[in-house]
């Protein structure tokens, strides 16, 4: 299950600005959100009796598709829903696959040195999730955190979104869209997801507002007051958690929504629903519905740097638009539009790590533009030299950075070891 589940959070603080314009509640787990949710939504949401069946009629008339079967709900308590999703992590992201992802981010500059990428994933997801569907084929099953079992307003909530997704199942076979050993850091991957949870927001979104109408309440303008508590700056850093972990997390909720409101904005339900059938190729079509509609593909990009001598490939793949945005870090994020493709190249030498990265640009003013954020961020990480064409910087640990610009194109190539990366880049 390669979907990241449900952050509680993300759920509560939806549900609470739909009806009410509050400040947000504070950075805090799952369980202390739900209870605010719960005592704000508690006469709207929780007033009549409510079951599986009824929610699987709402998500239905709130999302406009319908379930072609049922969909059984288990409640867990928050213990039990730990071990499973310890019995998920295991199986879902194997030490190997973490380790290779460390070794990428390091190499990018986006993860410190020695950082633990498995168990800060665990611990976010165990201290945040309120409900999930898993989605593997033997599985197939949605859970709700409740103790007592029962339909809090809470769990209506999540339920609402996580039932969206057993639907989408349903019609799209989420388990196989997308090839299992992709990164969780790739473009594609993270264009699927983000599809798939801002669809599932949008739906849970409309829900409220249709059980708010159905009261006689007034109703806020989508994207008014809960677009911009979810746009609240730092309101969903998470403790501990470098700024791509975070990104890789939450982004797809929120510039999913944005994108999923723009596919109903031009065809309503039956666009969403062909969404899923024809999904985007890039967080560039997130971030930019308007290439989606297009179909503006990217370009397919292969590092120009050859693998040194005696290298083993641990991975390759695209970065793409969205996590761009957080390698040039907060207030540059506008460098990463323009972009065109990229793809990047990872190997071991020895037990060294070494990274060639290529992104091509749709103009050479706008290569230009991101090759000056990107070497304004390496600049202020350590002193400047000259090596075959490339400006290298220096880092962390004994690593070193090499940037250039050709063109349309800016490469970047990293190592750990000063002798490799002129190994890599020729000098």
């Amino acid at each position: 299950m390669r979907r990241p589940p449900l952050l509680g959070a993300a759920a509560a603080l939806l549900a609470a600005a739909t009806v009410a314009a509050q400040s947000p509640p504070p950075k805090s787990p799952a369980g202390e959100v739900a209870d605010l949710v719960n005592a704000l939504l508690g006469g709207l949401l929780g007033g009549a009796e409510v079951t599986g069946e009824k929610l699987q009629e709402e998500v239905a008339e709130a999302g406009g598709v319908p379930f072609r079967r049922n969909v059984p709900v288990a409640f867990l308590g928050r213990e039990d829903l730990a071990a499973y999703l310890r019995e998920v992590f295991d199986e879902e992201y194997p030490k190997e696959q973490a380790r290779a992802d460390e070794r990428l981010l390091e190499a990018l500059d986006l993860l410190p040195p020695g950082t633990d990428l498995r168990a800060l994933r665990a611990r976010v997801l165990e201290e945040n999730v309120a409900g999930f569907y898993d989605e593997r084929k033997e599985k197939r099953r949605l859970y709700a955190v409740s103790e007592d079992r029962s339909f809090s307003p809470m769990n209506q909530i999540v339920l609402v979104h996580e039932l969206r997704h057993a639907l989408q199942d349903q019609y799209a076979d989420l388990d196989s869209h997308v090839a299992g050993d992709l990164s969780d850091f790739d473009d594609r991957r993270m264009a699927w997801v983000s599809l798939l949870e801002g669809d599932a927001t949008l739906v849970m979104e409309r829900f409220v507002r249709l059980r708010l109408g159905g009261l006689g309440l007034p109703l806020p303008d989508a994207g008014g007051a809960e677009a911009s508590a979810l746009g609240s700056p730092g309101l969903f850093d998470i403790p501990g958690a470098p700024p791509v972990v975070r990104d890789q997390l939450v982004q797809p909720y929120l510039a999913g929504l944005d994108f999923a409101r723009a596919v109903w904005a031009h065809g309503g339900a039956p666009a969403l629903r062909e969404a899923w059938a024809r999904p985007p190729d890039s967080t560039e079509q997130i971030l930019h519905p308007e290439k989606f509609f297009a179909r503006e593909k990217p370009r397919v990009v292969v590092p120009s740097l050859p693998a040194p001598r005696g290298a083993r490939l641990l991975s390759e793949g695209v970065l793409g638009e969205l996590l761009i945005r957080t390698l040039v870090e907060e207030g540059a994020e506008g460098a990463a539009a323009g972009w065109g493709g990229d793809g990047w190249r990872l190997w071991e030498v020895g037990g060294r790590t070494a990274l060639a990265w290529r992104s091509e640009w749709e103009t050479p003013a706008e290569a230009a533009e991101f090759h000056a954020a990107l070497r304004a961020r390496f600049v202020r990480r350590g002193p400047t030299a000259s090596q075959a064409g490339f400006e290298v910087f220096g880092g962390v640990s004994g690593r070193r950075l090499a940037l250039r610009r050709t063109g349309d194109a800016v490469e970047l190539a990293s190592a750990d070891d000063p002798g490799l990366l002129a190994a890599l880049i020729g000098g």
